[in-house]
């Protein structure tokens, strides 16, 4: 009879240390990672802050332009919060290992 479980376990050929993992893991998210999502997020600040400036001194032209560019921002402000989390989540995850 065939069998189409291995007689003896498969070892990995290599084993990954996780507290090594995540110590290699840890600078790139601090010096990379989140630098690039602090300057996503005040982009997007600066996007929903040039809406409502728009949107106060602009003519009824420039109102819909406006409003636009503040959903805009404010979808930016939450995916960019969301990228955070999750950056996060996973940091503190390798860390622990």
């Amino acid at each position: 009879m065939i069998s189409w479980i291995p007689a003896a376990p498969v070892e990995a050929a290599s084993t990954v240390n996780a507290t090594t993992f995540g110590n290699a893991i840890n600078p790139v998210i601090v010096n990379i990672v989140d630098p690039i999502i602090e300057f996503m997020f005040a982009l997007a600040v600066v996007v929903f802050a040039y809406g409502v400036l728009k949107l106060i001194w602009g003519g009824e032209d420039d109102r819909k332009q406006a409003k636009a560019s503040m959903l805009s921002g404010v979808i930016g402000i939450f995916i960019m919060m969301a990228a955070w989390g999750i950056v996060y989540l996973v940091s503190n995850t390798v860390k622990q290992f």
